[in-house]
């Protein structure tokens, strides 16, 4: 009896669960294998981005292995309720927020002090968005317990219909000229992303 209980409710439950995912498309394309991550705004480890709307974020397998060339490569889309000013201050200041926080939050020895964020950011015209080219020096509580520095591209759009800003980040410490960068630049918002 118990067995038919379980297989009836699995019958209920799989299409209600499958209907839930086919609400919210994802906003990037990017490769099936990679990890994803949703953090609603406020996000827990950054609750000074007074935002509504979420994170999406994007991992590489081997995100956490210092020998792969995915190593702390990686993508995220913010999704903005409204229409945001976005420029290199607000930028730098957002992520100074964002890293420091999650770092502080990864951090185990409640004794150390975790190291500032720096982060400098350039507005780049050559794409057809508003984008942003830059360097994210951080403390990687993660893994070496040391200083490292991300390459970082911004791209921010703003769809009119929704009502809505996006700002897609790419963050790698390899150099933009890398077979990562190839992967990463591949990556794109999805078509209906305005829809």
């Amino acid at each position: 009896m118990s067995k038919l209980i379980t297989v009836i409710f699995f019958i209920l439950w799989f299409p209600f669960c499958f209907a839930q995912q086919q609400e919210t498309p994802s906003l990037l394309v990017v490769d099936s294998l990679w990890a994803k991550e949703i953090f609603k705004f406020p996000i827990h480890f950054a609750p000074e981005l007074n935002y509504i709307g979420f994170e999406e974020a994007y991992f590489p397998k081997d995100w956490s292995d210092q020998n792969s060339p995915d190593y702390w490569s990686y993508v995220f889309v913010w999704n903005i309720e409204g229409k945001s000013p976005i420029n290199e201050a607000i930028l730098e200041h957002n992520l100074q927020f964002y890293f420091d926080g999650l770092m502080n939050v990864v951090n185990k020895d409640k004794d150390f002090e975790v190291p500032k964020s720096t982060i400098v950011f350039v507005e780049n015209l050559e794409t057809s968005y508003t984008s942003y080219k830059g360097k994210v020096r951080l403390f990687n509580s993660f893994h070496t317990k040391r200083m490292m520095t991300l390459n970082a591209l911004v791209s921010v759009f703003y769809c009119e219909d929704l009502e809505k800003t996006f700002v897609f980040f790419r963050f790698s410490p390899s150099d933009y000229d890398t077979e990562i960068w190839k992967t990463l630049l591949k990556i794109k918002p999805s078509d209906n992303i305005c829809d």
